[in-house]
């Protein structure tokens, strides 16, 4: 039996990870146990924390003692350095650090990343990646307009890039996850494809990632399947490393939603809710890599999800103040009743979402609004704005407002 103990964790400066028995045993049933799907590996105890592998058997234990001391850790190291202590291959002697409170900077100490969620910056990448709108009077005789066009790619990097001026304006160091119409590796998805699909499934063979019955079929798909069955996944992984390589004191992940029940989306919807999503809902499948074991103790031992809930709660409150559309409730969405934990804040939702999990840092992942929205899907054709020379949409810059006005409010009061 392999038992993974960390010690020796000494000489630490710490400001902002005090955390008690209770806090962490709340995150834990209430925000991150999905429906006790972690109990028989997870054991939270008033002096220890004790990892299970399926077999029952113990693989990590992590003390009382030194739950500040990796809580720091876990906000300040690189992945394979955290992987070596929590694997046992080290023991971190003499190590110091210091952690300072990020709610606690001046603005122009402050480091944020926006993620503009999905790539398309055209309605052909938006078919790629199938999130599109396509509206025509042949499927909805009542369409005030010959069709409606909608590619989701391109609302969230307007939003992200309004955004960043505006936060820019106030001296905050600003990055995005990617540019327009790419994704985070830098370049487009077609380009992608040409350079660099055959070299990463070879890479992945020889490392026996996928097998060489995975390998030949996704090496013969074409780019809108491949799409969906890698490259959409093995894109936001990336993005999560872009995010906290950049080690920012906020992840701003930003989205644009539909009616879940409008089936095919070709006509438009009378709903219209927002809502914004952070971290939980954590099964049992996710703990079966050390990344997924150290996502979950970061969870359990920093301030991020307390912070991802109070930035959340304020973004959800802005987008429904500026956009004057309702917050959603828990029986509005399918996903927010079965998959979801209705956090105390009006709103805001525990979801196992993969950035959720991966990013290393409080974050807000945003809906902004359903874009099948009968009054929404109009609007958003009209653009009829320019923000920091950006052609946009009213409802875009709205948005962008609401997203600043809450960060604003989160380092300023």
């Amino acid at each position: 039996m392999r038992f993974k103990v960390i010690l020796f964790l000494c000489f630490f400066w710490i400001f902002g990870f005090a955390q008690t028995y209770q806090q962490i045993k709340n995150r834990f049933d209430n925000y991150l146990n999905y429906r006790g799907g972690l109990t028989s590996q997870v054991q939270i105890e008033s002096n220890k924390i004790i990892f299970y592998n399926v077999q029952k058997q113990i693989v990590f234990v992590l003390l009382k003692e030194d739950w500040q001391k990796m809580a720091a850790l876990l906000k300040t190291l690189p992945e394979d350095s955290l992987e070596k202590i929590f694997l046992n291959e080290i023991i971190l002697k003499n190590h110091k650090t210091s952690i300072a409170n990020s709610t606690k900077k001046s603005l122009t100490e402050l480091k944020i990343m926006i993620d503009p969620g999905h790539i398309a910056g055209n309605l052909n990448m938006a078919h790629t990646e199938q999130k599109f709108l396509h509206f025509t009077k042949q499927n909805h005789p009542a369409l005030k307009q010959d069709s409606v066009d909608i590619a989701e790619g391109v609302l969230t990097f307007q939003t992200a890039s309004v955004l960043k001026n505006m936060l820019r304006e106030k001296g905050i160091t600003v990055s995005l996850t990617r540019k327009e119409n790419s994704t985070s590796f830098g370049c487009t998805y077609e380009e992608w494809i040409k350079n660099f699909k055959k070299k990463t499934l070879d890479s992945l063979l020889v490392v026996k990632k996928i097998t060489v019955q995975k390998h030949k079929q996704l090496i013969s798909e074409n780019s809108s399947k491949f799409f969906v069955d890698f490259f959409k996944d093995y894109e936001l992984q990336q993005r999560a490393r872009v995010i906290n390589a950049f080690k920012p004191d906020m992840t701003v992940i930003i989205h644009y939603n539909v009616d879940e029940k409008n089936t095919d989306w070709k006509k438009p919807s009378d709903k219209n809710f927002c809502m914004t999503f952070i971290p939980g809902c954590i099964i049992a499948d996710n703990l079966k890599t050390t990344q997924g074991q150290i996502n979950l103790l970061r969870l359990l031992l920093t301030d991020d999800l307390d912070a991802s809930e109070r930035i959340s709660g304020l973004v959800v409150n802005q987008l429904s103040r500026q956009l004057n559309i309702p917050v959603a409730n828990k029986a509005d969405a399918t996903y927010l009743s079965e998959h979801g934990i209705a956090t105390p804040t009006n709103g805001v939702y525990s979801r196992n979402l993969a950035l959720c999990r991966m990013v290393q840092t409080p974050l807000v992942y945003g809906e902004c609004l359903y874009q099948d929205c009968e009054n929404e899907c109009y609007n958003l054709l009209q653009n009829t704005e320019t923000a920091y020379g950006i052609k946009t949409n009213k409802r875009v810059v709205l948005a962008a407002q609401s997203f600043y006005n809450a960060i604003m409010e989160f380092y300023t009061k």
